[in-house]
């Protein structure tokens, strides 16, 4: 009988438990291509956990931070991949929730994240054994949720002081089935290959990891998030930028939209990017569209089962 995909039922299975995911995915060509390195080594995929400390995590000084929170909950790192988020690599990672995204998130999105390296670092769980949930699935759970009011102590986002709704810091992986997928939009096959082979080897990156934090560090200024600050500094900006924040300081209000228009042609390095840019998260208050649900489901439940 005539079929659309190669890659197993039973690899499937393995790696999401939903059913609808899997047939999506199934016929997605970057999880095909994850499926072409990983799939061979399941056991070890599973013990793998992705995240991705985003470009707000090295102006805000929350990178090593974030690497000691991950160390303290038993996930170290074994490979790091450190690349600089595009138009294209944003709607490839984030293709399954895009769907509920309002226009301004988007564009926010597009605004934020290439505005330094984002550094990706794949975690080996120490706490995982076969049977257990798998790594991507526990390290999930241990984000927190994006209401400030249902965080606890022991959540990442509470340790990390998320700012608002994109200042959040972290992207992790929801499950192994995402792992794979979101590995092959960051990497070709050789590269892939040398994930695989330092995943298999338990290999320690962390001094590699270190070394790219202290690099970022250096070429980006740490910034404050503040909102008011970061608007009483734009007053003093010359062109566009600034004449918006002499308006607002006048007494006219400012919506997301004319703040948008203007950082979509301020430089990366623009000394005042980062106050724009809390400026634009902070006026961002829909972040998905009514009613729209996400085109694949929360899967926790499923995965909590088998803990």
């Amino acid at each position: 009988m005539d079929q659309l995909t190669e890659i197993p039922p039973e690899v499937r299975g393995e790696v999401t438990r939903s059913p609808l995911k899997a047939d999506l995915y199934a016929l997605d060509s970057y999880f095909r291509e994850g499926c072409w390195t990983f799939a061979g080594d399941l056991p070890d995929t599973l013990g793998v956990a992705l995240c991705m400390m985003k470009s707000e995590a090295t102006a805000g000084r929350r990178l090593r931070k974030g690497l000691d929170a991950l160390a303290d909950r038993g996930f170290r790192p074994v490979d790091v991949v450190r690349f600089r988020h595009n138009r294209q690599t944003i709607r490839e990672v984030w293709r399954y929730q895009f769907n509920l995204a309002t226009r301004e998130r988007v564009e926010a999105m597009d605004a934020v994240l290439p505005s330094t390296d984002t550094v990706c670092l794949v975690l080996w769980d120490e706490q995982w054994q076969p049977g257990r949930i798998p790594a991507a699935v526990r390290l999930n759970s241990l984000k927190g949720p994006a209401d400030p009011s249902l965080r606890r102590p022991e959540h990442l986002r509470h340790g990390l002081g998320v700012v608002n709704g994109l200042f959040n810091f972290l992207h992790i992986s929801d499950e192994p089935v995402d792992v794979i997928r979101e590995i092959a939009v960051l990497c070709d096959e050789p590269r892939r290959e040398r994930v695989r082979d330092r995943i298999r080897a338990r290999h320690d990156a962390r001094s590699e990891v270190l070394g790219i934090f202290d690099d970022l560090e250096r070429l980006h200024p740490e910034h404050d998030f503040d909102l008011e600050l970061s608007w009483q500094r734009l007053t003093a900006v010359p062109g566009p930028a600034g004449e918006l924040a002499r308006r607002r300081a006048a007494g006219a209000e400012t919506g997301i939209r004319p703040v948008l228009d203007v950082v979509r042609d301020v430089p990366l390095d623009a000394s005042y990017r980062w106050d724009l840019l809390t400026v634009v998260t902070h006026l961002l208050d829909v972040m998905n569209v009514p009613g729209v649900v996400p085109a694949v489901p929360n899967v926790d439940v499923e995965w909590a089962e088998q803990r």
